[in-house]
């Protein structure tokens, strides 16, 4: 199949999918199988433009009583539908940021919202809150099983947040995974006998299977090639499409610029400087965000990797 799409008719009408690639079907059960379809909206998903996730005056720590703070005073508001790049050094304080809003870093002082409603730390969450709000860090390995394999564990998804047949939740597992360049007999294998790279897009895969409405995602693109990135950034742009938020967390300024709504550039913790792409890209008040820019233009002279009708994964032909 190529570029399979369906539409709101065939959504109405059609009570089982089938997926086939090089003529061999490697996904079949319900219409979820094809996660570039366009869905009807969930019920409980914010529309889109509005404010789904807030932090307010956000300052993190590494210790008790606010010492050793890495994350000052910061302000963000992320839109259903809409992206919010987070571009920094290494140590600036955007994994500590991601880790708050995740529910992961507890010494935090400031507010968190979602849906207008406070937030709270991930241990309170209620499943259909972890459900909702999904996190994808750099350092997958040891998130996974060594047991299980892989395409069971990212099924396990869908089973626990969704409440998917185990038949059901396998067939779309395999079917995002084969979106991300993932073959099928691969992800039927355990952790350790896939590179960093697969585990990575697997890693994409287990948190695109709650159907989140907030994805953060941090630094997920260092372990991938340019395809890898490509289909990466493909599949989570039509996410956002669909009204899916996402929280874009990297320090090359050049492709988060080229994937986000608006930048936060953050340095020492605190936010530098915000605005539109093309703003920051273009009229730079910040020292460091003059060389981020810099940097981007010397590593990225074109536009990201951009799949073409040759290039896109093999389950889409």
């Amino acid at each position: 199949m190529r570029d399979v799409r369906c539409s709101e008719q065939t959504w109405a009408l059609s009570t089982r999918v089938v997926v086939l690639s090089a003529g061999q079907v490697i996904a079949s059960g319900g219409i979820d199988v094809l996660p570039d379809t366009p869905r009807p909206a969930a019920a409980g998903t914010t529309a889109a433009g509005q404010p789904l996730l807030q932090a307010m005056n956000l300052s993190a720590s590494l210790r008790s009583r606010g010492r050793d703070l890495v994350l000052r005073e910061v302000d963000l508001t992320v839109r259903a539908g809409a992206c919010l790049g987070v571009v920094g050094r290494s140590g600036s304080g955007k994994t500590t940021l991601a880790r708050c809003l995740a529910g992961l870093h507890e010494r935090f002082t400031g507010r968190l919202l979602f849906d207008d409603e406070p937030l709270p730390v991930l241990r309170k969450r209620s499943r259909e809150e972890n459900r909702r709000i999904q996190y994808v860090w750099q350092e997958v390995r040891g998130s996974f099983d060594e047991r299980r394999p892989v395409d069971q564990q990212i099924a396990r998804t869908a089973q626990r947040l969704r409440d998917v047949p185990p038949e059901e939740a396998h067939a779309e597992a395999v079917a995002t995974l084969a979106r991300l360049g993932v073959a099928a007999i691969t992800a039927a294998r355990p952790p350790s006998r896939l590179s960093g790279g697969e585990l990575q897009r697997a890693a994409v895969a287990r948190a695109v299977l709650a159907h989140p409405d907030v994805l953060i995602c941090d630094e997920i693109t260092t372990a991938l090639d340019d395809h890898g990135t490509a289909l990466v950034v493909e599949l989570l742009t039509e996410l956002k499409d669909r009204g899916t938020a996402l929280i874009w967390i990297g320090h090359d300024l050049g492709l988060v610029a080229a994937v986000a709504d608006h930048l936060l550039v953050i340095d020492a913790g605190r936010v530098v400087e915000q605005g539109p792409p093309t703003t920051v890209m273009t009229d730079q008040q910040d020292e460091l965000t003059q060389r981020l820019v810099r940097a981007a233009r010397i590593d990225h002279p074109q536009s990201p990797p951009v799949l073409t009708p040759d290039t896109r994964s093999e389950p889409r032909r």
